[in-house]
């Protein structure tokens, strides 16, 4: 027996996303003296957090310009995605975690604290229906976009009716790369399908390109 859970509205994230920030800010007196690190936010309901680590320790020393006045990057994993839980093959996952790491994600992206993304397709395209990735036109030439042909993403926008969703006709820009089974990543996302994308908000935009370019070739 399936019992399936629905990710709620992206507005009520959105929501609830501002209301997180308000709150955090209401604790902040003074602004922040040192800019915040770069950051990569890996997003999926399946992550391995130890692989995570380990990404993080090799990329610190593989890419030491991504060191921000003295602060080494941070990868951060987040659970996140619709939850469907099989129950007789054991797979359960708390639908409250997948909804915490969407509002957090939506808090961090709309403080300028999150610089790149590498999610599974499903969560990608929900956070590029909301604008939240830079459309690559803005980061690279067409020579570069053009190399990149079969392996660029773009997603279907989409209208709800009740609990169904509808392709309207329209696409998303493209925004993102399909990084699937780089070899960094499967030990974190093992078989999932993936993309990496550059946040729209990112305040580190040579150093993010940096990033997606180590993690294509």
């Amino acid at each position: 027996m399936k019992k399936v859970l629905s990710s709620m509205k992206w507005l009520s994230v959105i929501i609830a996303a501002c209301c997180f920030i308000t709150v955090c800010l209401t604790g902040c007196s003074s602004p922040c003296s040192k800019a915040a690190p770069f950051q990569i936010a890996f997003c999926s309901l399946y992550i391995n957090d130890n692989a995570v680590s380990e990404y993080a320790a090799s990329l610190q020393n593989s890419m030491p310009e991504l060191r921000i006045d003295g602060n080494a990057p941070l990868c951060t994993p987040m659970i996140m995605g619709e939850v469907q839980n099989d129950i007789e093959a054991g797979v359960i996952n708390d639908p409250m975690m997948a909804m915490g790491g969407m509002i957090k994600l939506a808090a961090l992206v709309a403080t300028g604290e999150i610089d790149v993304v590498i999610a599974d397709l499903d969560n990608a395209a929900r956070d590029a229906r909301g604008d939240m990735y830079l459309p690559l036109v803005e980061v690279f030439t067409e020579e570069e976009l053009s190399a990149l042909s079969d392996r660029l993403l773009s997603f279907d926008l989409v209208e709800t009716d009740g609990y169904e969703t509808i392709p309207t006709g329209e696409r998303t820009p493209i925004c993102g790369i399909n990084i699937t089974g780089n070899e960094a990543m499967t030990p974190i996302f093992g078989n999932q399908e993936i993309g990496v994308f550059i946040v729209a908000s990112t305040k580190n935009l040579g150093l993010a390109k940096s990033v997606m370019l180590s993690l294509v070739h």
